[in-house]
């Protein structure tokens, strides 16, 4: 059930656009200045993703995804790795890496 946290982030490094910098404990990326998604320096268990507060709602009804603590009113979510497979992972990475590309937009 857990994530491969390691090939998950070189996924998302190479998505179109994305760049990464060092944030808060964070390895983060972003694409067009606006960031999406963050894996923990401190353990491999944790990943968080910025989605739209709709897409925040139905994220936190799933086992292992909860809203992040510092973040939760601006639609971030932190998953569990240890409790949601690769594959979902990736899928709200990618909801999180579209909905920054719409903010970098406007």
């Amino acid at each position: 059930m857990n994530i491969n946290y390691n090939p998950l982030k070189n996924k998302v490094a190479k998505m179109n656009k994305v760049t990464a910098k060092q944030m808060f404990g964070y390895q983060c990326y972003s694409v067009l200045g606006k960031f999406f998604v963050g894996f923990s320096n401190k353990n491999d268990s944790q990943v968080i993703v910025r989605l739209e507060k709709k897409e925040q709602e139905l994220a936190i009804k799933k086992k292992g995804i909860k809203p992040f603590s510092h973040g939760a009113k601006m639609g971030w979510i932190e998953i569990d790795s240890k409790q949601v497979r690769t594959d979902s992972a990736f899928n709200w990475i990618t909801k999180g890496y579209n909905y920054a590309k719409s903010l970098a937009k406007n």
